[in-house]
């Protein structure tokens, strides 16, 4: 087993990259499966041969080798402690986590038909703008996918305004998880690379995620 993981007794855990890989976009990998289901436990689970086939739905060895792949590029890590989820409710979650998300402090999270369902540092009126044009991004962007993914092969999906030295000045980043597709909008630099993220995510995934294979 030492061959496929770093030590035994270690809990699985997803990096925030990890998160982000799994979350922005919704074709089907394997990767982006075994952290949806991560995401919908209540608790990093303690790492054993069961709980990867189940949370990969792959046989045993190459179960562990896909365990050490996803070590190996960063997407997951072993830890001491488990982690729980967030116990609070979205409501009172969102704003203190979408805060952290912008180095100005300020980001509001959307929902797919443009409403918003919190918001950090934006009046409520720009909030509810903001929204309503992540909805009308998503538009365009299934209208010109097959250019933007097909003819230039640009994978990513997120849309900004930039200045003139190519900074962020707000960017609209697109989140699956389930059946349903969020926009993080952010203002300023995203500050995604971080436990907050994560943490969001988490929150989501318990909410509207599908059960993981693993229970």
């Amino acid at each position: 087993m030492s061959e496929y993981i770093l030590n035994d007794n270690l809990y699985i855990s997803a990096t925030p990259g990890g998160v982000y890989y799994a979350v922005q976009d919704n074709i089907p990998e394997v990767g982006r499966s075994f952290i949806h289901n991560l995401l919908c436990e209540e608790q990093t689970p303690l790492f054993t041969v069961d709980v990867a086939c189940a949370l990969s739905n792959l046989k045993k060895k190459r179960a562990l080798e896909f365990v050490h792949w996803l070590q190996e590029a960063g997407l997951i890590v072993g830890i001491n402690e488990p982690e729980s989820a967030p116990h609070e409710t979205l409501e009172r979650l969102l704003p203190r986590f979408l805060r952290s998300l912008s180095d100005e402090g300020k980001a509001v999270l959307a929902e797919s038909r443009g409403l918003y369902l919190g918001s950090a540092g934006f009046p409520h009126e720009a909030a509810e703008e903001l929204a309503a044009l992540s909805a009308n991004l998503t538009a365009v962007y299934t209208r010109h996918k097959e250019l933007l993914q097909g003819n230039l092969g640009y994978r990513q999906k997120a849309w900004g305004l930039i200045d003139a030295s190519g900074n962020s000045e707000i960017g609209f980043w697109p989140i699956y998880i389930g059946q349903d597709r969020f926009t993080l909008i952010v203002g300023g630099i995203p500050q995604l690379n971080q436990p907050a993220f994560k943490q969001l995510i988490w929150a989501l995934e318990r909410r509207y995620g599908k059960p993981s294979s693993s229970n």
